[in-house]
């Protein structure tokens, strides 16, 4: 087997592949540009082509149904040009406009919601959706969420609102970046808010948070104007902090939120300043920008680039934090709050985005960022608990269960024994055979055998029905051969590698030698249980089972 670029499947292709959840029904989808198949059909002409269901009306959200419109302009209803079907929009000049109207939902069964997302809790798609479920509440409508990669990850960053400062860019107390898709913020939603709906998440194939968006095979089809690039969604939920005050998030210009500056900044100074933070995963290079719009528009601003070096360390809205702080320390003549109104609300733009008032207060008071910082790395973690129960993915990909213990214990046959369970749960199974020895594999004499014994690098045999791949160890470890060889797989069941920090299940048997296991957690023995970790018999099965799928994430 050789590595092969990994496929996420979205949400849309499993409803279109089984439509049950809409069959006999009248439907109508909120959706835009953005989203597609997997074979990049937009979801309106997937869903119109079935003939279990019938497509009544669109919705379009923030931007509109064809994602042109800018940044907060409203977007009047209309018909669609391709469809003929009547579209309206959910993000018109009112704040009575972001919500479905009775009479929009009175000839429908159920909503379809389908809207690419960003992972940052100011993004208004998702709160166009709460809005859509509320009103199906009401009207006892269905719902269904075609779930699609959340392209941050699964990280979880800044503290979720205090309660007076809910609005468009929250309506409901989460972290800045959640690390959760649509489908599962729909389920959580819908119990923290006690809706009397139920809402069907169609699930994705094939992704796990921690899986880099270029690695799941889909398009990156920019969002809304200002989100061209997988590199400026994953500054936004830092940069966005910048639409509260006059410093410019380089709209107008080809790097929106990779840039930023103003017109009385000094390049040098700044990126200097910022550089000596030392902030994690991130440099900053000095550098000007006209904007050819918006904030500074035609005039050229000083300012810095952001250099992401290593996304799983990065802090986006540590790092909006502390631009903000530190280019008000060095211009504060110039630096200003934004004072006009912000997604339908009056209140200091800054406070709706950071939740509070008290990152505001604490700069204006000369206290400086670093008690808010500490604050939100507090309260963000607190979010990974209220989350947890409604998680549908796992948080890697693939998965990785150890087990572990002396020899002839029995290991191997129970992996046996679990491969074909777990393929039939529609899961794709790797094993991985580990020993502390050196030892020939092939049979002596073959040529197989022989071209590796040549002294060739990379061996292999092909037959029709497999591939086998030898390569000498180049001492890269366990977690570079999972992603070179087991990219397609959901998940590895591994033997042996007691060592490395896995989640291992010990198995022991009278008359087996027994190595110390300090970090097992979960046991199959033939003997009682002795302390408090998890114990099965050999021949629970089920429970074996249950015991894999839990440890790697894939019970969800």
């Amino acid at each position: 087997m050789t590595g092969r670029a990994r496929s996420t499947v979205p949400g849309i292709d499993a409803l279109t592949a089984d439509p049950s959840p809409i069959a006999g029904k009248r439907i109508a989808l909120i959706t835009n540009h953005a989203a597609v198949t997997a074979d990049g059909v937009p979801s309106w002409r997937a869903l119109l082509g079935l003939r279990d269901a019938r497509l009544v009306r669109l919705f379009g959200p923030e931007h509109g149904i064809d994602g042109g419109a800018v940044y907060m302009e409203g977007v009047s209803s209309s018909i669609h040009r391709e469809s003929g079907l009547p579209v309206v929009s959910l993000y018109g000049t009112t704040r009575e406009s972001l919500a479905p109207a009775t009479d929009d939902l009175s000839d429908v069964d159920t909503l379809v919601f389908d809207v690419p997302d960003v992972g940052a809790r100011y993004y208004t798609y998702n709160w166009t959706m709460l809005l859509a479920m509320e009103a199906c509440a009401a009207l006892g409508k269905g719902f269904v969420v075609c779930d699609r990669p959340n392209p941050l990850g699964g990280q979880v960053e800044g503290a979720p609102q205090d309660p007076d400062f809910l609005s468009f860019v929250g309506l409901h107390p989460i972290a800045v970046r959640h690390g959760m898709t649509s489908g599962e913020l729909a389920r959580l939603l819908a119990a923290e808010r006690g809706l009397d709906l139920d809402p069907v998440v169609s699930r994705m194939r094939g992704w796990a948070r921690d899986l880099p968006y270029a690695d799941t095979g889909l398009p990156w089809i920019p969002p809304s104007p200002n989100i061209p690039t997988v590199e400026s969604a994953r500054v936004y939920p830092g940069m966005a902090l910048l639409e509260g005050t006059n410093l410019s998030e380089a709209r107008g210009t080809a790097r929106p939120f990779e840039m930023f500056g103003a017109p009385w900044l000094e390049p040098l100074a700044l990126a200097e300043a910022l550089s000596a933070l030392d902030l994690p995963g991130v440099t900053f290079l000095p550098t000007r920008f006209r904007p050819m719009f918006e904030k500074y528009a035609g005039e050229t601003c000083g300012g810095a680039m952001l250099r992401v070096s290593d996304p799983a360390l990065f802090p986006p809205f540590e790092t909006g934090l502390r631009i903000i702080e530190t280019a008000r320390r060095l211009a504060p003549g110039h630096f200003a709050w934004r004072s006009e109104p912000y997604e339908f609300d009056s209140r200091p733009a800054i406070d709706v985005l950071t939740g509070s008032a008290r990152y505001r207060e604490s700069l204006d008071s000369g206290a400086g960022a670093s008690s808010e910082v500490a604050r939100h790395r507090s309260e963000g973690r607190k979010f990974l608990a209220r989350r947890d129960p409604f998680l549908l993915y796992p948080d890697h990909r693939p998965a990785l269960v150890a087990f572990v213990g002396g020899h002839d214990s029995g290991k191997t046959t129970l992996l046996l024994d679990l491969v074909p369970r777990l393929r039939a749960r529609g899961l794709a199974v790797g094993a991985v055979k580990h020993t502390s020895r050196d030892l020939e594999d092939d049979v002596a004499g073959k040529d197989s055998q022989r071209l590796g014994a040549s002294g060739a690098d990379v061996w292999a045999l092909v037959t029709p029905e497999r591939a086998t791949v030898r390569r000498r160890a180049d001492g890269s470890g366990l977690p570079d051969l999972v992603r070179r060889e087991f990219a397609d797989c959901d998940l590895v069941l591994i033997e042996g590698f007691k060592s490395l920090p896995l989640p291992k299940i010990e198995v022991t048997r009278a008359g087996a030698a027994r190595p110390p296991i300090a970090d097992a957690l979960a046991r199959v023995s033939d003997g009682p249980a002795t302390d408090s970790v998890p114990t099965y018999r050999f021949d629970d099965k089920e429970g074996i089972l249950a015991a894999v799928l839990r440890l790697a994430g894939l019970r969800r």
